[in-house]
């Protein structure tokens, strides 16, 4: 799974991201953690790539990491800015 490309935009601010869907006109801001995921996907990435970048970045447990990054992908669909 990856970041959609077309009609996204973002913005980095003290370490969170607000990213801007231009086709619908709506946002969404992250959290550092989010911040981090969301780089992440501008290429392909699995589940388990992203919950062991939270673990390797913030130093939290496996299980959380794996909950956080699937809750995090999750948004990001609700919202269509993960590709198809």
């Amino acid at each position: 799974m990856k970041l959609r490309t077309e009609g996204l935009t973002w913005q980095e601010i003290d370490g969170e991201l607000v990213i801007l869907d231009m086709k619908t006109s709506a946002y969404l801001t992250t959290n550092a953690a989010g911040a981090t995921l969301a780089k992440l996907l501008t290429e392909e990435r699995t589940l388990d790539e992203l919950s062991a970048a939270l673990v390797s970045e913030f130093g939290i447990g496996s299980q959380q990491a794996m909950t956080d990054a699937r809750a995090f992908v999750d948004q990001l669909r609700q919202s269509s800015l993960i590709e198809a």
